[in-house]
């Protein structure tokens, strides 16, 4: 009878022993996976390239190998082209950059109207500390994404955007939500909830 006993203890011990290597080895297998590690660090390199107003980030796009960092995309001036190498570089985990990123002076105008849109709605009293809002522009024509507490909120910021010099119109893809999130919120799992007729797509011309 002992001996009956001795042996279903052993088994049970080796059964978990063996179950324990099992997920060592698949945790491991997580962890040195050079596909996952890739995708993490290029959703954090275009987060931080979307986050920064130094940069156009629509016009860039990022490329990640084992470590190395390839930036494609245009910008307006070499300045900015500078500002995407070192954000892009800074995030944990690149080993590596190659910088593929064209400086075209014809998307100075546009570089421009977007720096005094991106004041402009600065200076708006509602809208200070939304750190929600993004800024594209195209031929003189800029796009407002982001969230707003209500649609004065998003008014005021259709005019702010309208105002600078050598805007041609103003499309908001703005939504309106119950809360602007802090950065803190921005990056936990929960959102706002949006209220009734958010998602409009609105022109001003």
């Amino acid at each position: 009878m002992g001996h009956v006993v001795q042996s279903s203890v052993l088994v049970a011990v080796l059964v978990l022993l063996g179950s324990a290597v099992e997920q060592n080895a698949a945790g491991a297998q997580r962890k040195t996976d050079p596909h996952m590690a890739d995708e993490i660090i290029q959703s954090k390199v275009e987060e931080q390239l979307r986050l920064d107003d130094r940069v156009d980030w629509e016009l860039l796009k990022v490329r990640v190998e084992q470590g190395q960092v390839t930036l494609f995309g245009k910008v307006a001036t070499p300045e900015e082209r500078g500002w995407a190498e070192k954000i892009a570089g800074s995030v944990p985990g690149v080993k590596g950059l190659t910088d593929l990123i064209l400086v075209e002076p014809a998307l100075e105008p546009d570089h421009r109207i977007r720096t005094n849109v991106r004041q402009a709605l600065k200076n708006v009293n509602a809208l200070q500390g939304n750190n929600t809002l993004r800024i594209s522009v195209e031929n003189g024509v800029v796009k407002l994404q982001g969230d707003v507490r209500g649609r004065i909120d998003e008014k005021a910021a259709l005019r702010a955007a309208v105002s600078v010099p050598g805007v041609q119109k103003v499309i908001s893809e703005l939504n309106v939500v119950q809360n602007v999130p802090s950065k803190a919120e921005e990056e936990g799992p929960g959102r706002n909830p949006t209220l009734g007729g958010d998602g409009d797509r609105q022109v001003v011309p």
